[in-house]
């Protein structure tokens, strides 16, 4: 496969599953998270070829808390100025809880059609 169709796909698949990773990052923290972690964490985690771009991340950060599925609040930082930290909304769980739902779903969908099909045939 050609670099840039294998670059191509892993940014569709990043695209598509964004909101989704973010939000249950959020969702999955203790605490409130800063956007820099929340970024890091998904660096750490991603697959071979998977990335996501912190000047995504932030623009996505505002737009789901003008959406009110996440609530930022300023924390002190001994570090410089207050960090942007952001905690999961009622209203983000219970989107959260359908996501997860629909994302099960289309994957034992997905496991039942792709599962089968021998590439090297």
């Amino acid at each position: 496969m050609s670099s840039a169709l294998e670059d191509r796909i892993l940014k569709d698949l990043s695209n598509g599953t964004a909101w989704l990773v973010v939000l249950s990052l959020v969702a999955s923290s203790d605490d409130a998270i800063h956007g820099y972690e929340i970024g890091r964490r998904l660096a750490d985690e991603a697959p071979e070829g998977l990335s996501f771009k912190q000047g995504t991340l932030y623009p996505m950060l505002r737009t789901m808390e003008a959406e009110g599925l996440v609530r930022s609040t300023l924390v002190p930082s001994n570090e410089g100025p207050a960090r942007k930290c952001f905690t999961i909304t009622a209203e983000g769980r219970r989107v959260l809880a359908a996501w997860v739902d629909a994302w099960k779903r289309t994957g034992r969908w997905m496991n039942r059609i792709v599962g089968g099909i021998d590439v090297n045939r």
